[in-house]
This record gives structure tokens, sequence and C-alpha cells, in this order.
């Protein structure tokens, strides 16, 4: 994430972007929105993508498939942030995620642009043991990229563009035994599919900052509004909690705060995967985010 923090001006032209898109448009508004709301923005993103990575196969399955599945992704009561596709697969052996962001309206007035993430790795004796990350992205203009290469459970940064000049380097011992945060969803996702709950924590490095994800088990529902996807859910709540790699600007207090959440999960049956049907995070300025399932899964080409 780049740029600085949005504040309650900003917050507020965005919500007028609700109100009257074309107001928003306009060029006293827009402009300064854009730029300073980039970060804000990014983060939406960022917690959409944390959505579709649940999207992924049961290693228990006796034959695994590559799957894809796209999710509408909403914030500010219905207004459309753009789309979330995803590819995925999962066997005994380990794990491929591929995911990519299409934003559009009023994520594209802040300056977003699309952004994608993969990862690949295998099933170890303590959970998943990535093997190579990356993730990259456009905004204004701008690219970043981030690309880590895991050795013995020890993640080393092959590329990042821009450099981590601008924060705090994270402590070597906080990084050690920690996954990106795709890898960790897949090894939360995969309790699910064991035990039909979703109690867990994950120590997670992106090669800027290292956070601490924490999942709970909140209940178990039956949903009716879901046409194949019918039957038996639970429903997640989480929280990411940022504990280093902070911005030399950062207001320390502030970037600490725990970035809350809930995912409703379907719990097929006949050994079909967990499915998320729809992820709901809380953003500082602009309400929830929503991404919902936008139908049901289909073999990837």
């Amino acid at each position: 994430m780049h740029g600085r923090e949005c504040d309650s001006d900003d917050a507020q032209r965005l919500r007028g972007y609700a109100a009257s898109p074309a107001a928003a448009m306009r060029p006293e508004r827009s402009g300064r929105a854009a730029g300073i709301a980039s970060r804000q923005a990014k983060a939406i993103a960022a917690a959409a993508l944390i959505a579709v990575a649940f999207a992924c196969a049961a290693p228990s399955s006796a034959s695994a498939r590559e799957l894809r599945l796209r999710y509408d992704v909403t914030v500010l009561g219905g207004v459309s942030l753009g789309e979330i596709e995803m590819k995925a697969m999962l066997d005994r052996a380990g794990y491929r995620i591929e995911i990519r962001s299409r934003p559009s309206g009023a994520a594209q007035l802040v300056g977003a642009a699309e952004q994608s993430g993969k990862v690949e790795g295998r099933w170890g004796r303590s959970g998943p043991e990535p093997r190579l990350y990356s993730a990259n992205g456009s905004w204004r203009g701008r690219t970043y990229v981030s690309e880590l290469l895991y050795q013995r459970g020890l993640p080393t940064i092959r590329r990042q563009e821009p450099s981590n000049e601008d924060r705090e380097a994270v402590p070597p011992e906080l990084i050690r035994g920690t996954v990106d945060s795709l890898s960790g969803v897949a090894g939360m996702l995969k309790k699910v599919a064991e035990t039909e709950s979703c109690d867990g924590s994950t120590a997670i490095y992106d090669g800027r900052r290292r956070s601490v994800a924490v999942m709970t088990s909140s209940a178990k529902v039956e949903v009716s509004d879901q046409g194949s996807l019918n039957g038996r859910a639970l429903n997640c709540g989480f929280t990411v909690r940022t504990i280093a790699g902070f911005r030399h600007d950062d207001d320390r207090q502030v970037a600490m705060r725990p970035l809350k959440g809930s995912v409703l999960i379907a719990l097929r049956e006949g050994g079909e995967f967990p499915l998320p049907l729809r992820f709901e995070v809380e953003t500082r300025w602009f309400g929830t985010v929503a991404a919902q399932l936008a139908g049901p899964p289909v073999a990837a080409d």
C-alpha cells in the first residue's frame, strides 16, 4: 500500500460518488480524491483478494481439478468496485491459486487498476508450505511488484518494486515460518474441509509487512438464497493485525488497529470442496466492503 491515509474529507467525496456518480466525477472533486484515497482503495482491493482465496478445493478430494470463480465487489451501499476472478487447484500433495481483480466505477475514480496474485506450494506437517508467491498491480500508472521465494520455511524477497526504503525493516525472527496470505487462507480452508471449523491463527508476511490473522467459527446456518449452493454453511469471523513493517510516517496506533471481517462458507456434501458465498470487511472510512459469489464454480480452461 502506498500514498498517504485518507481523511474524513476524502471519505465524504467517495460517499458523494455513491449518491451521485456524475457529481463525484467533476474535476475539482475527483482530482484530489484520486491522489489521496489511493492507499485506502488498495486496502479495499487487498481485502477483497483475501475473500476469493477461500475458494480453494479441499485437499482430501480424490481427484483435483482447477476451478474458476468470479466475485462481484461492492462498497458504499451497493456501489460497484469491480470484480475478482480466481483459479484454484488443490490436491493431497499441494496447491496452486491465481487471482485477478478488475476494478470499475469508484475504484477507478481513486486510481485503482488491475492487480493479480499467484502462489504455488505443498502441504507440510504443520500446514501449507508455499514455494513461490508473486503479486503485482498498477496504481495511478505506477507499477508495484512483489516476489517471494521460500526455502526451508524462510521467505526471501526475489523482487520488490518499489523498494522498502519508506518502511521499517521487519525483524528476521518475525519472518521465519511465515506464509503469504493466500497460502494462509488455503490452510484455513483445509481445516474447514476436515473439521467444519475455521478456528486458528496464521503468521503472514508479504515482503513489506508482518501480520497476524486470526479466524473464529461463529455459527453454522442454513442458506436458501444461493441456488445450487443452498444448504449448510459456516460463518467465520476474522481479524488481521499488522505488527511490523510500518511506514516511517505511519500513526503506529492507527496502523496496528485490527482489520475485521467475516466470511460465509458453503459446507457442500458428497466430497465437494467448501465454497465461500460472501465475504465482508469493515473499512475505516467507507463502511463495509463485500465480495459476493456471482455464480457457481466452473472448470478452468
